[in-house]
């Protein structure tokens, strides 16, 4: 018996990467922070601009729904990622957003949406983004020393199933 994990209704389905008319999701989970016997969590969300806008220096930020309290979203800026000046640069442009750290999270899809807009002041829209995540842990009943046993049981799980 796992008390960290979830058991789903079979109506819940694992979200897919989506691609919209300007952005493409390359990655997208929950970060587990297992510092303290209480697991922590944040947002970690990348995504490429695959169209570019027409705006030299666009503003974008991501909008996650706050597990602790659903009313008040949390909004975080994008940081735009750069190759060290011995690479290539990225084909497209490539945004990463990170939530400061969640005191809660649930089993549930979780809303994830990005908005562009064409500067700083936030007052004309450029496009939206949206996907959900999946929670597949509930921090209120899971503790570290269970969640790092699972964790090991599956990575040694996986080394055996690779030398088979």
């Amino acid at each position: 018996n796992f008390s960290c994990g979830c058991i789903f209704d079979k109506k819940i389905k694992e979200p897919h990467f989506k691609k919209s008319k300007h952005f493409e999701d390359l990655s997208a989970s929950f970060a587990i922070n297992a510092k303290n016997e209480q697991l922590g969590a944040h947002y970690s969300w990348l995504v490429e601009n695959h169209k570019p806008f027409k705006v030299k220096q666009p503003y974008v930020e991501a909008t996650f729904e706050n597990p602790s309290y659903p009313e008040e979203p949390i909004i975080v800026p994008a940081v735009q990622l750069q190759n060290p000046p011995d690479q290539a640069d990225f084909k497209h442009p490539r945004y990463y957003f990170i939530s400061p750290a969640l005191t809660k999270l649930d089993c549930k899809l979780y809303n994830i949406k990005i908005t562009a807009y064409t500067d700083k002041s936030k007052r004309e829209v450029l496009t939206q983004h949206e996907n959900q995540l999946l929670s597949r842990i509930n921090s209120d009943s899971c503790i570290k020393s269970e969640f790092m046993e699972r964790m090991n049981e599956a990575a040694r799980e996986s080394d055996w199933q690779q030398r088979q």
